[in-house]
């Protein structure tokens, strides 16, 4: 297998997809080190230091310090670049959608000529970045049979049979997809990513279950933007059929 860095970057979606990745690399003994804004259930930590030379960064947006104002994500070089979804989110440093593209390409001028950077077929903000210049290899992905179940989810890559996992929703089966893509690019045979997947356990607060009786499930769940939020019930929905669904939405002051 080639070495690499992935960075795993989006609006909402980067924690799980990263963490998707750092195990599917974990699973097939490759003992990757990463860097998670989450606590990835299957490892129990956000972050650890191997002596191998897989690194798994999520890619975050945000100004880097007060005095610093460019995305953290500019200072990481990854080789990989995943970008699974671009919206306006930050408001609180950002003034619009084009403040954050901005970013975005100066990530991308970051990746070297022989690196790659995955990213949907469809999405328009993406491409307004993409058209600024792009230097390295790029894989646009187009996703097909994303189909929600009670049980989880079913999902397909092309050239491959459908595969079933447990998590919810179609954005975690993008999130999956990403994550295989990824792995793949650098030697990873799709069936050790699919058997990964189907032994991951997802990341806390990300729909994670704290209770359940025989009449009540209680979630907890970090989605904070709207999409993510749409999303994120929609697959619940599927799962829970006609039964109520009753959401709390919690802010501290």
């Amino acid at each position: 297998m080639i070495n690499g860095c992935w960075g795993v970057s989006d609006t909402h979606g980067k924690t799980t997809t990263a963490s998707m990745l750092a195990w599917i690399l974990e699973f097939a003994g490759y003992n990757p080190s990463f860097l998670i804004g989450g606590v990835a259930q299957n490892f129990g930590v956000s972050s650890r230091l191997t002596d191998a030379n897989f690194f798994v960064i999520e890619a975050d947006e945000y100004d880097t310090a007060f005095f610093d104002k460019h995305s953290k994500f500019v200072h990481y070089h990854p080789k990989i670049l995943v970008i699974n979804n671009l919206e306006f989110d930050h408001a609180d440093i950002f003034d619009s959608l084009k403040d954050i593209q901005k970013q975005f390409h100066y990530l991308i001028r970051t990746i070297p000529s022989n690196g790659l950077v995955i990213y949907p077929q469809n999405n328009a903000n993406i491409k307004a970045v993409l058209k600024q210049g792009i230097w390295s290899e790029e894989q646009a992905l187009a996703t097909q049979m994303l189909t929600s179940t009670k049980t989880g989810a079913k999902f397909n890559v092309e050239g491959s049979p459908q595969e079933s996992w447990h998590l919810l929703g179609e954005h975690n089966m993008e999130n999956g997809l990403y994550a295989i893509y990824s792995a793949h690019h650098v030697g990873m045979p799709v069936d050790v990513a699919y058997e990964a997947l189907s032994n991951f356990k997802g990341v806390k607060r990300c729909l994670e279950v704290k209770h359940q009786t025989e009449s009540i499930t209680l979630y907890d769940d970090f989605a904070h933007h709207p999409s993510a939020i749409k999303t994120t019930i929609e697959g619940l929905r599927v799962k829970v059929t006609d039964e109520p669904i009753i959401a709390y939405f919690g802010a501290k002051v």
